[in-house]
């Protein structure tokens, strides 16, 4: 069981990072603290809560996922 945790947790980590490449380059283009910017930045965050939910898995989880977010997020500005 406890292989298989942390597999899931690595699957959802890349979803995570790779789904947030696309919103951070859209962020990038954004102006700053605008409703684009600030969806580019939340619908990721919303993801990642479900991802967690869907997995059950437990809270100390979240700073994980936080971190896949910002590193799509970094990538995906980068990017562009």
């Amino acid at each position: 069981m406890q292989n298989n945790s942390h597999i899931i947790i690595s699957l959802i980590f890349l979803f995570l990072t790779f789904i947030n490449i696309p919103f951070g380059m859209l962020r990038s283009s954004a102006p700053r603290f605008s409703r684009k910017w600030g969806r580019c930045i939340y619908i990721p965050i919303l993801l990642s809560i479900l991802m967690r939910k869907l997995a059950m898995l437990s809270y100390a989880f979240i700073p994980v996922f936080l971190v896949a977010t910002v590193t799509g997020q970094v990538l995906g500005g980068r990017i562009k």
